[in-house]
């Protein structure tokens, strides 16, 4: 049943398009214009990049670290125990100079922690980038859906008009030949104007979404528009509910939140085991420490450095604690949120294809009667007032008719978006995406230098 009706009301939507050969602008193009040109996307990939490189750059922490210094300098010395009479207590001059490479072979597996937390800290960058994408794609459809539910509107308003002044121009004969009161002239004369004042309202409505639709996709609206069908719908609510927490980005973003606060709790604790390291060196000097000549020396060690107590580590471990279970519970929210929007648009989707049908259905009867009590207004069975108010209520249905198909169409369209998918039903290319977001994945699967070697690529 739920085929059927879905099927319905997918030709409903249809009936939105405007007819023209004239070069068209489809759905498709705007949504894929708004996604990469929009400065919002531009920021989101900006921060998905440094937050990469940011990562990139951990892997100084498992190179040796070389340093070099050098000095040259005059320098008084008065050590009689150690220095000979003739080298004591003057002044002389002097140099020294030392290179030391130092390799960190143990830390507590602080290093490797950091690494995965960044790596979720990119992973995370990426799925806010794919939630802007989205958010930034239903923004386009519902832009081109508002110009062309207001194009629809348009035309039914000046049809409106010129049906006024089809009426109007009957009962102008009617009175010039005696069989209606002069003032039924007056009162299409009101009824048209009331009719061109809705079609003013409704052309300014039009500039409005045609400068937000320009706004949101990067330049105006052209030529004919038109809504196409959308497979892949669920066909339950429980469905729905549960794909789209699944492949919410939102929800993984989250989840990546959790991930950064649990690997900060291991680098908390890595505070407390041992830092082993491996030095070796060399020292060449001129006239050093007051004796004359030159000298050079060299050496290789292995030394150990453990912070037994440090006061406050109990409540540096248990805030890092709370701060996972802060994410967690962030998380937790998250996906409340997008089951909420998830049930609300899916009781919208259902209400809007009955009201659709039903619109329809009333549209129908609506512009029968109408066309009934006008054959009868000319045989003088009905008076003009009656003509009139049937005029209105098929106008007034057919206005609540194109909004309610407009309303249906961008439920569709609004089920792919909360599902996280409606950005690549349009087709966004995955190069819109600078990276994928299995950073973590692969740091962990992998090992940490796995990650190292990705190639970040410059912006466009």
């Amino acid at each position: 049943m739920l085929r059927r009706i879905g099927a319905l009301g997918a030709a409903l939507g249809l009936g939105l398009a405007l007819a023209g050969t004239a070069q068209a602008e489809s759905l498709k193009s705007a949504v894929q214009s708004a996604v990469t040109d929009n400065p919002q996307a531009r920021v989101r990939s900006a921060d998905v990049q440094a937050t990469a490189l940011d990562l990139l750059g951990r892997e100084r922490d498992f190179l040796p670290t070389v340093t070099a210094t050098a000095e040259a300098g005059a320098y008084y010395y008065n050590d009689p125990a150690r220095l000979a009479p003739a080298n004591n207590n003057r002044v002389t001059a002097g140099a020294r100079a030392n290179v030391e490479a130092r390799y960190v072979i143990f830390d507590g597996f602080r290093r490797a922690n950091a690494v995965y937390r960044d790596a979720a800290r990119v992973d995370g960058s990426i799925f806010r980038l794919l939630d802007a994408s989205e958010s930034l794609s239903l923004n386009a459809v519902e832009a081109y859906i508002d110009v062309l539910r207001h194009r629809n509107l348009a035309a039914v308003a000046r049809q409106n008009i010129l049906k006024h002044q089809e009426i109007g121009a009957q009962v102008l004969d009617l009175v010039d030949g005696g069989r209606l009161p002069s003032s039924d002239r007056f009162e299409v004369d009101q009824r048209l104007v009331s009719a061109k004042l809705v079609a003013v309202e409704v052309q300014q409505a039009l500039s409005d979404a045609e400068v937000r639709y320009e706004a949101v996709v990067g330049h105006p609206p052209k030529g004919p528009m038109s809504l196409p069908g959308v497979r892949s719908l669920p066909l339950t609510r429980d469905a729905f509910v549960a794909r789209a927490t699944k492949q919410s980005h939102r929800v993984k973003a989250a989840d990546s939140v959790v991930q950064q606060r649990r690997y900060d709790e291991e680098i908390v604790r890595s505070g407390t085991l041992p830092q082993v390291s491996a030095r070796t060196g060399a020292n060449a000097g001129f006239n050093q420490n007051g004796v004359p000549g030159r000298s050079l020396d060299a050496y290789v060690a292995l030394g150990a450095e453990w912070e037994i107590f440090s006061g406050g580590r109990k409540a540096q471990q248990r805030a890092a604690t709370m701060r996972t279970v802060q994410a967690m519970a962030e998380r937790d929210r998250a996906v409340l949120d997008v089951r909420e929007l998830a049930g609300t648009t899916w009781n919208a989707y259902l209400a809007n294809i009955e009201r659709t049908v039903l619109l329809d259905g009333q549209l129908s009867a609506t512009r029968r009667a109408a066309d009934q009590y006008l054959t009868q207004f000319q045989a003088g069975t009905r008076s003009l007032i009656e003509v009139l108010d049937a005029e209105a209520a098929w106008f007034n249905a057919r206005f609540e008719d194109v909004s309610a198909e407009a309303s249906y169409a961008f439920n569709q369209y609004q089920i792919l978006a909360v599902e996280s998918r409606l950005a690549s039903h349009f087709g966004v290319r995955s190069a819109d995406v600078p990276l994928m977001p299995d950073f973590e994945r692969r740091a962990v699967s992998n090992g940490h230098f796995s990650v190292f070697s990705t190639d970040i690529p410059a912006l466009k």
